[in-house]
């Protein structure tokens, strides 16, 4: 049981450094999964890594603890209380805006609170809550995208040139399957099995062979399991369910025996192989989206509906190829609460400040606009207010140039609404239970391509919201959804349009149209589609 990619899991995300004042917790979350305090699956386990995220925390520079450790590093403790008593998490990693740590095994369970003491200042109180397991998968994006599972024997990373194949072992690291079973959480973990957690690949519940600490690291979880028959894909899900809740929901690359490639990434098969051959990759992803969506039995007034623009320019190495992360694999779903599940890319490359948009025979609102300056992740959103996608117009997404991608024109000709729901969804939705929808195809002959069905779920106040994307086999007509993916959406909460109260959950309905492919200099290649989405609000509980 290798702890090979160890230190690369527990190596933080580093922001500016802060001058010393006191401290100021922002966040407490499980190191892996940074699950938002108030979804499922967020609490934090006994012995488990766990994050605080804040300002002041720590020194300006980053420190690093080594084995044994001890309860405080480089000038900072934390303190945990729940129900009057105090245990005094282990820091192994300390800096001004991050600290990681691991909580005791002995912290009771139950909601309580931490505080962090630097130089002697020590922070007001700020909420956790301690649960006997809560399971978070280690991926390098925060807790989304492709998870860190390794290939055994030789111990390298899963991605979509290094790919699993049925019956191979893999090994998925995360932080979260509860206290230990003996010695200390400072010190080398003792190997044992910890608790009975299921695996979810694919669609096939699997059980471990090993789920326990690792060999090295404490805190630190290993998983061992067989990867099932049937399963195949460059984003097939993984996830771990442990003390009653499912965690953040990663994906892996999976092949039929003979290639260490997989086949249905959206960059193209010619992108994955020239990955695969040792070169770098430049891509650019467009898509348009039309979405809309009416709750049964309300008014205009409580539709939902809006018309998106996404634009995202990434580069791969074949050492950061688990960084290409599109969507899901046919026959599966996808969770998440902190990134679009269609396009989870890193979108580092620079196309310039803005990239105009237009329509043919009108004018449409523009441009698409990056969320920061020199970033490669481009928006433009029109709500309700109006819609500038319309069935089988030609589109025009261009761009001027950037730091790393220049001139380019992208043109699409939009689809058309192909499916529509025919599930009643105007009841509250369990999210224990699975959940089947069926459809149409208005007017049309039964569509053999593959659709995509997504939606999500808010609080009320819009605190906590989760996404989710399905992607359906051709030919099909019904689809049913897993309770574990539904389970990590947060339960929905309403919001209120004049007399009228509506539900804060969604489910669309679409296809991506066949992607039109453009050039540009400093890319590989680029595709742009589009999709209109039809659906239904939604009360998920």
């Amino acid at each position: 049981m290798s702890s090979r990619f160890a230190l690369f899991l527990l190596v933080p995300m580093i922001s500016g450094a802060a001058t010393q004042s006191a401290p100021a917790i922002s966040g407490v979350v499980n190191a892996a999964s940074n699950l938002a305090p108030g979804l499922p699956g967020s609490g934090i386990a006994q012995g488990a890594i766990f994050t605080v995220y804040g300002s002041y925390l720590g020194p300006a520079s980053p420190c690093w603890g080594s084995i044994p450790y001890t309860s405080s590093l480089c000038g900072v403790s934390l303190t945990v209380t729940v129900n009057g008593t105090s245990t005094y998490p282990i820091p192994t990693f300390v800096y001004s805006t991050q600290i990681n740590a691991i909580l005791p095994s002995p912290t009771p369970t139950g909601n309580g609170t931490i505080t962090v003491t630097y130089n002697n200042q020590t922070s007001t109180t700020s909420p956790i809550q301690v649960v006997t397991a809560a399971f978070g998968t280690f991926t390098p994006t925060y807790g989304y995208g492709q998870a860190i599972v390794q290939v055994y024997p030789n111990y390298s990373l899963n991605t979509i040139i290094n790919t699993f194949h049925p019956n191979d072992v893999g090994i998925l690291w995360g932080t979260g399957l509860g206290a230990i079973l003996s010695g200390t959480d400072t010190d080398t973990p003792v190997i044992g099995n910890i608790g009975s957690p299921t695996m979810y690949i694919g669609n096939t519940a699997v059980t471990p062979f090993y789920a326990g600490r690792s060999s090295q690291y404490p805190g630190l979880d290993q998983i061992n399991f067989y990867v099932p028959q049937g399963v195949q894909g460059c984003y097939v899900p993984i996830a771990v369910k442990a003390g009653g809740t499912v965690s953040n929901i990663g994906t892996i690359a999976v092949s039929s025996a003979g290639t260490n490639t997989c086949s249905d990434s959206v960059m193209g098969q010619d992108l994955v192989n020239k990955l695969a051959s040792g070169s770098n990759v430049s891509f650019g992803y467009i898509r348009l989206l039309s979405q809309s969506a009416t709750y049964a039995g309300l008014a205009s007034a409580g539709n939902s509906s809006g018309d998106y623009a996404y634009a995202t320019f990434s580069e791969f190495t074949p050492q950061t190829a688990y960084l290409a992360e599109y969507g899901v694999s046919t026959g599966y779903c996808v969770a998440s609460s902190q990134a679009d599940p269609a396009d989870m890319s890193i979108a580092q490359l620079d196309a310039g400040s803005g990239l105009s948009f237009t329509q043919s025979p009108l004018v449409a609102p523009g441009p698409l606009t990056p969320i920061y300056p020199g970033s490669g992740y481009y928006y433009l959103y029109l709500g309700a207010s109006g819609k500038f996608l319309y069935s089988e117009y030609h589109y025009t997404v261009s761009g001027t140039g950037g730091a790393n991608v220049g001139l380019f024109s992208a043109t699409d000709v939009t689809g058309n609404v192909v499916a529509k729901l025919t599930s009643a969804v105007n009841q509250p939705i369990p999210r224990s239970s699975d959940l089947t929808l069926q459809w149409s195809y208005p007017g049309m002959p039964l569509q053999n391509v593959p659709l995509t069905i997504g939606g999500y779920s808010y609080s009320s106040d819009f605190t906590q919201g989760g996404m989710f994307q399905c992607t359906v086999p051709a030919g099909a007509n019904t689809f049913t959804i897993p309770s574990w993916v539904l389970s990590t959406l947060p339960p929905s909460g309403t919001a209120q349009n004049g007399s009228l109260n509506y539900p804060l959950g969604v489910i669309w309905i679409g296809q991506y149209n066949t992607p039109a492919t453009f050039s540009a200099p400093g890319l590989s290649g680029g595709v742009i589609t589009d999709a209109f989405f039809q659906g239904s609000l939604v009360n998920f509980q």
